[in-house]
């Protein structure tokens, strides 16, 4: 039984480079409220922000690794104090995507749900003062820690989620919040209560893909394909793809003498040419040839879609070397779909897919079916 929801069928594994920035807010012994920062009398709330390198290995899974400057604030009235930290983080994190986990991956999907988890390290600094006087009372790190010049350096574990936003091919929008845990609690100097410290940052970030192959067109002419057609028509007589259209050939010297709307002059005399003779061509639209849908149930290969705007067929038919009457338009939930072949079976279908992965680098080809000319939502079973 063939697999109707293979998540990975058009997928192609990518890089992203993010930069991010965001709230950093601590969470510990030195807070005024457990959960909500205040805003005044030394205000909690701190800022942070980064970069990401980011490599989508799969349609759920990615690796990322993080740089991440910030600072952190805490105030605790009834101790009369209060706390300041700058830190470099440092994380290697993987995310695990919540969407294409319970729905078939598409890649012009327009949101993707996600959660991370990862481990890291980060390097602080932290200065504890007198809420009252605004003298500094403590001091961790500043050139006792075992990090670069003097940090203190703690281990975390890191975890949150995720919200992708797709822009453009190229770009996207990124929403997150993930918090840090630390394998220690002196972070603001006081060692009580809860034995871990833990941070959070909540981040709007850009991210932009490269390192994606680029589809490229084959110089065989469709020269597989003809001869892979041929040899199916010869052999099993209605088993065949649709053709690529060639041109007839023509022998110029042996072709009577035609008139074309009094294009040409002088006559050209049967078998002679006497002299060069000048055709005058007048541009005209390429005439498009409609192919005729099978009646009822049929299978094609859909080898491109975009939202909201229709895309030039003759754009196509350079970019992937396919005849332009070959390629029909059809709209689908918004979006303008752009398919090749009409075959009666799920496995002719699948064929011409292979061809055109193969030969010419349309790699998210994949086959879809239409009933009376209108797209269905998934394949028949």
């Amino acid at each position: 039984m063939r697999n109707h929801n293979n998540t990975t069928s058009n997928f192609r594994s990518y890089w992203q480079l993010n930069a991010n920035a965001g709230s950093s807010l601590f969470f510990g012994d030195i807070k005024q409220y457990q959960i909500w920062p205040v805003s005044n009398n030394e205000n909690e709330w701190r800022y942070a922000g980064g970069f990401q390198l980011i490599k989508q290995i799969s349609p759920i899974f990615g690796l990322r690794g993080q740089v991440l400057f910030g600072q952190l604030s805490g105030t605790r009235r009834s101790l009369n104090k209060y706390f300041e930290t700058d830190y470099i983080e440092f994380n290697l994190n993987t995310t695990v995507s919540l969407r294409n986990i319970v729905s078939k991956y598409r890649s012009n999907q327009f949101w993707n749900i996600y959660f991370s988890i990862g481990v890291g390290i980060t390097n602080y600094n932290t200065e504890v003062k007198d809420l009252t006087t605004k003298q500094v009372i403590q001091r961790v790190g500043y050139g006792n820690g075992s990090s670069f010049g003097g940090r203190t350096l703690q281990g975390i574990l890191t975890g949150g989620l995720g919200i992708d936003l797709r822009l453009s091919n190229k770009w996207s929008l990124n929403l997150e919040s993930a918090n840090r845990i630390m394998n220690s609690d002196d972070m603001d100097g006081k060692i009580s209560g809860f034995k871990y410290d833990v941070y959070n940052y909540t981040s709007v970030g850009f991210s932009f893909k490269f390192g994606k192959s680029n589809r490229v067109k084959t110089d065989d002419n469709y020269s597989y394909f003809k001869q892979k057609e041929k040899s199916k028509d010869e052999d099993e007589g209605d088993y065949h793809y649709n053709k690529p259209l060639e041109p007839p050939q023509i022998d110029l010297l042996n072709v009577a003498p035609v008139t074309v709307s009094k294009l040409i002059s002088p006559p050209i005399e049967e078998k002679v040419i006497k002299e060069p003779v000048e055709i005058v061509v007048v541009e005209q639209q390429p005439e498009v040839i409609q192919i005729e849908p099978i009646s009822g149930l049929e299978y094609r290969v859909q080898i491109s879609a975009k939202y909201d705007r229709a895309i030039s067929i003759q754009h196509l038919s350079n970019l992937y070397n396919i005849p332009a009457s070959e390629i029909r338009e059809n709209t689908y939930n918004g979006f303008y779909i752009y398919t090749v072949g009409s075959f009666q079976s799920y496995e002719q279908a699948r064929e011409r897919r292979n061809q055109l992965r193969s030969y010419n680098k349309i790699y998210d080809a994949f086959v879809v079916a239409f009933s009376n000319g209108q797209r269905l939502n998934k394949l028949p079973q």
